[in-house]
């Protein structure tokens, strides 16, 4: 009986390229002749999440300290992820979370990560966003939380298709977010600013903003946006091509003229939750 001839070196490659992740890792760890091929192809994950202790990618999770109420077959999987993770440079995800990192001690393993999605909760991003690999951009969706002052005036930031922010306040928190060049930002925090959007207001003002561009800002239901408004009115009524005139449909608002061009509307609306819109037409 003849014997079927093995698979060549490029017919591996292209074999374990497509493997899905939980089956490659395993394959490789039994083979020093895979895990040298397996180093030159790309790794794609689904997933990827670091967080106090504990690293995930996707099924795999592996945590710094002992646990006793993990199976020991998670334990083993774990250190088989880190040992396979340690082997290489970089990885492809489609989405990667970090939740409270601070400091480089706290990443267990160096790698840089080509993301479509990314999302960070209360973490450093002058940490966090080193991994990225510029080949992310544009990054698809970013989503970040914030407890301390930060400076948002990254390309990462400002390159990505869709950006949020879920912080208390903008002035406290995010540092230069005026100058955010995203056609879509979402903010999220408790009550509504009066201080920061008009900040945001006469950053356009002066240097304007593209057509399309669509801010919302998303409060609690407890802010009183009359006197909110009316605080808007006061401030703006003086600005060129100022009406409270925008649309039948808006509750309240009001619109700026920005350019020849284009003009700033500036309105409430309260479903599917009460948001305050500044968009650029």
């Amino acid at each position: 009986m003849t014997m079927t001839p093995p698979l060549s070196y490029p017919a591996l490659k292209s074999v374990l390229e497509y493997v899905v992740l939980e089956k490659r890792i395993h394959l490789t760890s039994r083979s020093k002749f895979l895990q040298r091929i397996d180093k030159t192809i790309p790794v794609y994950a689904k997933y990827f999440s670091l967080r106090a202790d504990n690293l995930s990618l996707d099924c795999f999770l592996f945590t710094a300290k002992d646990k006793h109420y993990y199976l020991p077959e998670v334990e083993k999987n774990g250190k088989l992820l880190m040992s396979y993770l340690k082997g290489r440079s970089s990885i492809n995800v489609a989405l990667a979370v970090f939740t409270g990192v601070k400091t480089f001690q706290e990443i267990p393993v160096k790698l840089d990560f080509k993301v479509n999605k990314l999302r960070t909760y209360c973490s450093n991003l002058e940490v966090v966003l080193p991994m990225i690999d510029p080949r992310s951009l544009p990054i698809t969706e970013l989503s970040i939380a914030l407890e301390e002052p930060t400076n948002v005036d990254h390309e990462i930031v400002h390159s990505a298709k869709k950006v949020s922010f879920e912080v208390n306040s903008l002035r406290n928190n995010l540092i230069g977010f005026e100058k955010l060049r995203n056609k879509t930002v979402q903010f999220e925090f408790r009550f509504l600013s009066i201080t920061d959007v008009v900040r945001i207001i006469k950053y356009w003002i002066q240097h304007g903003k593209e057509v399309g561009t669509e801010f919302l800002i998303s409060y609690s239901a407890n802010s009183d946006f009359d006197k909110v408004m009316a605080n808007f009115h006061e401030e703006f009524r003086r600005a060129r091509g100022y009406s409270k005139e925008i649309n039948e449909h808006f509750c309240s608002g009001f619109s700026i003229q920005l350019s020849s061009t284009s003009k700033l509307l500036v309105y409430e609306i309260k479903k599917p939750k009460y948001q305050l819109v500044l968009k650029v037409v």
